[in-house]
């Protein structure tokens, strides 16, 4: 391992703290992670918007057939989105804690809190009866009474595409189906071959960088959450120094950038097979995002 390398991962396991206070008064810039498909999906400020304005929604319809029910509240997502797909690993992270990121908890991703529904509530929300205690339940539930009007005014959509529930997972379905067709991209294959070839000459010998996070001194397992077994110990000196190593190396080849390109060429070809679609769900987005405004001060209600 180089001098410089071997002093910034020694600097860190000696004070872990003083490390952190730098990280955070200096955050590394990341580096371009937009891809094409980013386009089609809400930012975070926006998406908690209408998240926000479909729970309201969705509360009143349940009122109306006789259930007080309330949503949790909802807060933008303020993840870097891409990392995992274009393998960017960020070095501050790396010499503070090694491959070990900030706990994270499932509303930290999605942004929806975790919350419970009795049967009832769930099957008035999804539309599994057509009436409550004597009260009519709309078709498909509240849930697509509320995305119905939400919906209203999209430009160029069917009436009836407006009318559905709007499909939360249409976009991550497409996106993965890009990264289909990236993973079996011989560059993806030859810039991990390149990040090896320098982790080699630091002493590190792992043939991807998937297996040097992966490596079993501080990668959990199911094993490892077995009931009786003490948890690996995370932010070891190893584990850092490869981490540090790992990080710089990416830089060096220019890994991600690598990555980036596959990938971006991989959703345009996505989006060139299905751009009627692509256009009808950027309109849905476009509508949602507008009529959430005016459900949230007043001036979008819904009708029986």
């Amino acid at each position: 391992m180089s001098v410089v390398r071997m002093a910034m991962a020694a600097v860190c396991v000696a004070a872990v703290t003083g490390c952190s206070a730098s990280a955070a008064a200096n955050p590394p810039e990341p580096p371009d992670l937009t891809l094409p498909l980013d386009a089609y999906s809400l930012g975070a400020k926006d998406r908690a918007q209408v998240i926000h304005a479909r729970f309201m929604l969705m509360e009143e319809c349940m009122r109306h057939v006789g259930l007080d029910f309330r949503f949790p509240a909802v807060e933008p997502v303020t993840d870097l989105r891409n990392v995992d797909l274009l393998g960017w690993l960020d070095p501050g992270q790396a010499a503070e804690s090694g491959y070990l990121g900030k706990g994270r908890n499932p509303d930290e991703i999605t942004g929806i809190p975790s919350y419970s529904v009795s049967d009832d509530e769930f099957y008035v929300l999804d539309g599994k009866v057509r009436r409550y205690h004597g009260r009519t339940v709309p078709p498909g539930g509240c849930t697509a009474k509320a995305d119905a009007l939400l919906n209203r005014g999209a430009r160029g959509v069917t009436p009836a595409d407006a009318g559905k529930r709007f499909d939360d997972d249409e976009v991550p379905r497409y996106v993965d189906s890009a990264a289909d067709l990236a993973v079996k991209d011989p560059r993806i294959a030859a810039a991990e071959s390149e990040w090896s070839d320098c982790m080699r000459s630091e002493g590190f010998d792992y043939r991807s960088t998937d297996e040097a996070g992966g490596d079993r001194r501080w990668a959990a397992t199911v094993n490892d959450d077995s009931i009786g077994n003490t948890p690996k110990p995370r932010g070891t000196r190893a584990e850092i120094e490869t981490a540090v190593a790992d990080a710089e190396c990416r830089e060096e080849t220019g890994y991600s950038d690598v990555r980036r390109k596959v990938y971006v060429e991989a959703e345009n070809r996505i989006i060139g097979q299905s751009r009627a679609r692509f256009d009808v769900i950027k309109s849905l987005n476009q509508a949602r995002l507008a009529n959430s405004a005016k459900v949230l001060d007043g001036r979008l209600t819904l009708s029986w």
